[in-house]
């Protein structure tokens, strides 16, 4: 099973091809026209951009809070880093030249390559997170194969995605850890460093001529952190414009850097070359870098020195009072910058508004989201393998409890509450289901915003190859062990009826526990609302609660636990027909008679419980529709989930 699997190409796309994208001479190119202004120049210029966000308040209504004010400038090939005190906006700027912003809230131009930028640009740009996100259970090799299969045209054929995997294996020093797994918290894995350029590996794929990066040394040491920004000053030299979002870097990094901007509570402070030129134009507003001073440490110590003053007398909307900030509009630099910014628009690419494609197909997509869930289910133990052992054992324990079951008034106490044990043991079993989508949440919001897959791709191959396998496999060894050895009625269709009502009711329990884990972010919240959701149904299933004293009022709660339906079918299934007593022996006639005063007819029994109302297959059907339900919400709540930042 591998990623790199062919689409149906035909077999001589050549190298030259490979090249081609190397060069990233295609990248954002939605038009060849638009290409060739790319190839010619690459460069990423933003125009007067302007970002709030609002604010709430359950007592009063607060005004929205401005993150970035009126920022303009053009970043080209080369390193270019955006710095900045916490809170000055430098995070929100990289994501608004990316496209992972919403638009609520933002004003102003960016243009990529000579061109407006497209609609959804997300889905066709290369942007690391500032944190890994990658599937631990998987190789380097796998990793961003994965992203070759899902991110390169359908023009690439099998050997063409290998070739391209393993030349930015290369490219990227990953070549002696490329078939080792990333690591989990059950698997060793590779370096944090090593991690990094993975996730740097699954952009450079699709050959970008323009690379974000948010914050790219976070969470590595110093030798780490310098190895990852050489890496990315290499990269810059292969006629690449790469971004980074970076807080306060040391010396030797620093000094990598082609241009800077430094952000101040919002506003633009400087834009322009880095290195000496940048303390040269600092200098000449009277702040001068002691000699074995940081640079980067030096410009955050006069950012702070000079943060927004009150500003004195009445001033309109939009006046700065940052000192720094209006020293840079008076400069030289600034209307160099401005008069470039003016040439570009001029010069910019007019027509109708561009929209970023998915590369592959929906079935192409499916086939790859499933084998990435089968390996990840193959390759970790501590939930496949423990599972199935834990409801075996489980299922031996429940057996030897309730182990062949008479006919008397106790065996039909016994069935009763077998059954009842047995269906809220295997509804809060599927409480472990919660987690599988948050540990890949982070993941599946950035590979669905950046163009990976579609969510529709993400949500039927994560039900059918991950979700609903890991219940079946469990419930099918519990079933079969646990019906025999209790004693239930010795006929197939009796245990083929029992299994097929243990699997509905595991998988709509497992559906609950998708749909709130997709809603929550939160793991233990989301715990404890599966939880309480189980409790509940529970209480309204009909063995805790005689359904038919409740009022109207309330009544229909009955209709949303799976317990009700699941109660219902096992207990016409088992005790449909059947006579439970103690019998006693008549001489008389010399035969065993039952004890009226303790006889249970099964029929009269269901009857008492209004269960006779329905029978077992439209429980079965009741069943079904609740877990269709439950995953239609389950997927439109995926959808709704923010994937902007």
């Amino acid at each position: 099973m591998a990623f790199n699997l062919d689409d149906g190409g035909e077999d001589g796309v050549t190298s030259s091809l490979l090249s081609k994208e190397s060069s990233g001479m295609e990248y954002g190119s939605f038009s060849e026209e638009v290409a060739v202004i790319g190839y010619l120049q690459k460069r990423v210029s933003f125009h007067n951009i302007s970002y709030e966000v609002s604010q709430r308040s359950c007592c009063r209504k607060l005004p929205p809070k401005t993150i970035l004010h009126n920022i303009s400038g053009v970043m080209k090939t080369g390193l270019n880093a955006i710095m900045g005190p916490t809170g000055s906006g430098k995070t929100s700027l990289l994501d608004i030249l990316a496209g992972h912003k919403d638009r609520k809230g933002l004003s102003g131009l960016v243009m990529i390559n000579g061109q407006y930028q497209p609609v959804n640009f997300k889905c066709k740009s290369a942007y690391v997170v500032q944190d890994d996100v990658v599937m631990g259970t998987l190789t380097v090799r796998e990793n961003i194969a994965f992203s070759a299969a899902l991110r390169l045209p359908s023009t690439y054929t099998r050997r063409d995605r290998r070739q391209k995997v393993d030349l930015v294996i290369k490219e990227l020093g990953l070549t002696h850890v490329a078939d080792s797994k990333i690591g989990t918290e059950y698997i060793r894995g590779i370096s944090g460093g090593e991690r990094k350029r993975t996730n740097i590996g699954m952009e450079l794929i699709i050959a970008p001529g323009i690379l974000f990066l948010d914050e790219p040394t976070t969470g590595l040491d110093a030798s780490t952190a310098i190895s990852v920004i050489r890496l990315l000053k290499d990269l810059s030299k292969e006629d690449r414009v790469i971004i980074i979002s970076i807080h306060q870097p040391r010396y030797s990094i620093y000094k990598l850097f082609d241009t800077l901007t430094l952000l101040s509570k919002g506003e633009l402070v400087y834009h322009g070359i880095a290195g000496d030129f940048a303390l040269q134009y600092f200098n000449s507003l009277g702040y001068e870098c002691e000699r074995h001073d940081n640079p980067a440490d030096f410009f955050l110590d006069v950012v702070f020195q000079n943060e927004v003053e009150k500003c004195e007398g009445d001033v309109g909307k939009g006046v700065t009072c940052n000192k720094l900030a209006l020293a840079y509009k008076e400069s030289s630099e600034f209307n160099e910058i401005g008069s470039e910014l003016s040439s570009i628009l001029d010069q910019a690419v007019k027509g109708h508004k561009q929209y970023a494609q998915f590369s592959t197909s929906l079935p192409w997509q499916f086939l790859i989201l499933s084998i990435r869930n089968i390996r990840n289910i193959i390759r970790n133990p501590m939930v496949s393998i423990v599972q199935v052992i834990v409801m075996i054992i489980f299922a031996a324990v429940v057996g030897l409890i309730y182990f062949q079951l008479d006919t008397d008034y106790g065996g039909f106490q016994n069935r009763v509450g077998a059954f009842f044990f047995i269906i809220m043991n295997v509804v809060f079993g599927n409480l472990s289901a919660v987690e599988l989508f948050i540990k890949e949440r982070p993941v599946f919001i950035h590979q669905s915003a950046t163009g990976y897959y579609r969510v529709s791709s993400y949500f039927f191959a994560k039900i059918l190859c991950d979700l609903l396998p890991m219940r079946f496999l469990p419930v099918i060894f519990f079933s079969a062990i646990s019906y025999w050895m209790i004693g239930f009625k010795k006929d197939l269709l009796n245990f083929a009826i029992y299994l097929l009502t243990m699997l509905l009711t595991s998988s709509a329990a497992s559906a609950i526990a998708f749909f709130i884990s997709a809603g929550v972010s939160v793991f233990a919240l989301a715990n404890l609302c599966v939880a309480l959701s189980f409790v509940f149904q529970m209480v309204f299933g009909g063995f805790l609660l005689n359904l038919n004293t409740l009022g109207s009022w309330i009544s229909w709660i009955q209709y949303l636990s799976i317990f009700r339906y699941s109660l219902n079918a096992l207990f016409e299934n088992e005790l449909k027909g059947v006579t439970f007593c103690d019998t006693f022996f008549n001489q008389t006639d010399d035969s065993f008679e039952c004890q009226q005063n303790l006889t249970v007819y099964g029929d009269v029994y269901l009857r008492s419980l209004d269960y006779m109302d329905y029978n077992i297959w439209f429980n079965e059907l009741a069943l079904f529709l609740y877990i269709i339900v439950i995953l239609t919400f389950a997927y439109i709540t995926l959808r709704s989930i923010k994937k902007h930042k």
